[in-house]
C-alpha cells in the first residue's frame, strides 16, 4: 500500500512539473518591441546611472536586447564596471529613448552570459 502511494505522489509531482515546462527546449520565444532606442542617447543615461550608482572605473554596457515579458520595459541592457574587483552587473531598463528603471541584475536577466563593451566602443 505504501509502495502504492509512492508511485502515485511521483506520477502526481511528473505531471505537475511537465505542466510548467516548455516542449521547445525552453528557449522563449518573444515578438520583437517596435522601434529599438537610439543607442546613443540611452548610452548618455546609462552613464548618468553608473554615476548615481558610484561605481569605480569606466562604465561597459551590453547590447540592447527586447527584455524578458516580467520587465515594464520594452528594451534591456547591462552595465558593470570596468575596475571592480566583485562584478556586479546592473540591468538597465529602456522605453521610448529612456532608461526607466534599473537595478542589481538577477539570474533571469542574462547579464552574467553577454558581451560587455566600454561605452567608448558602443556603436552609433
Amino acid at each position: 500500500m505504501l509502495a502504492r502511494r509512492h508511485v502515485l505522489s511521483m506520477m502526481l509531482t511528473t505531471a505537475t512539473l511537465a505542466g510548467c515546462s516548455t516542449f521547445d527546449g525552453g528557449s522563449a520565444r518573444f515578438p520583437l518591441p517596435p522601434d529599438p532606442p537610439d543607442m546613443a542617447v540611452v548610452s548618455k543615461q546609462a552613464i548618468g546611472v553608473f554615476a548615481t550608482l558610484k561605481l569605480p572605473g569606466s562604465p561597459e554596457l551590453t547590447a540592447l536586447r527586447p527584455a524578458h515579458p516580467s520587465a515594464l520595459a520594452d528594451w534591456m541592457m547591462c552595465l558593470r564596471s570596468d575596475a571592480d574587483d566583485i562584478p556586479r552587473e546592473y540591468a538597465l531598463f529602456v522605453r521610448n529613448n529612456a532608461i526607466v528603471n534599473y537595478r542589481l541584475a538577477v539570474q533571469l536577466d542574462g547579464c552574467a552570459r553577454e558581451k560587455f563593451e566600454s561605452i567608448a566602443e558602443q556603436p552609433r
